[in-house]
């Protein structure tokens, strides 16, 4: 069964403007504080997140020793419209670069936001059955190699209003704005925060990568 996490849209624009350093006192960070509530208006329009999981019982092993154990598995989707990544690019490729990076910048953001608030809805949810989860492993990151990720977005074909999530013939998500990762869960694990740490994300190249 895939559950829908019901997340609100969060951002911090002074993080986004620091993550870009665009300094107060210039005319950059006039112009962008300018420009900023039509980029938030873009988000309004085409954003289209989604966020949802499921919870497999005697899975497939995936070959992480500290998941395989565990009685349950949890598979974790979140994704946003492909027209948001199309208003991304059309902003650059007519030459509005500072729109486009703010653009992108804000929504990783909200998507990163999104999924750290669905992973505390799962938390809580196990912990009412006594349950704790791993930490998140995610394909092509550290343990996982990249191929699982067809596997795992699998999981998700039973509903036709998550078609629109596909891999590449190099097992790249589309959209590209688009993540998938698994836990682990079981009564017998430690418990971890959900919450994702950039600073200590083996993934140096992430395009989500965010500055705390």
């Amino acid at each position: 069964m895939i559950k829908y996490a019901n997340v609100d849209v969060q951002y911090d624009q002074n993080r986004i403007f620091r993550r870009l350093k665009i300094e107060p006192g210039t005319h950059v960070y006039e112009y962008a504080t300018e420009v900023f509530p039509k980029l938030t208006r873009t988000v309004e329009e085409k954003l289209d997140m989604v966020n949802c999981y499921t919870v497999l019982h005697h899975a497939p092993p995936v070959n992480i020793p500290e998941v395989d154990c565990c009685s349950h598995q949890i598979v974790c989707l979140s994704s946003c419209s492909d027209q948001i990544t199309q208003a991304i690019g059309n902003l650059l490729e007519q030459g509005d670069y500072l729109e486009g990076y703010l653009l992108n910048d804000l929504v990783n953001e909200i998507l990163f936001n999104g999924s750290d608030q669905m992973n505390r809805q799962i938390a809580a949810e196990l912990a009412e059955g006594d349950c704790k989860l791993t930490r998140r492993f995610s394909p092509g990151e550290g343990e996982m190699d990249l191929p699982y990720q067809a596997p795992l977005l699998q999981c998700f074909r039973e509903d036709q209003r998550l078609d629109f999530v596909k891999l590449t013939d190099s097992f790249m998500l589309s959209p590209e704005k688009s993540m998938l990762y698994i836990y682990g869960a079981d009564r017998r694990n430690p418990g971890v925060s959900v919450e994702h740490d950039c600073s200590i994300c083996p993934n140096k190249t992430c395009f989500f990568r965010v500055g705390k």
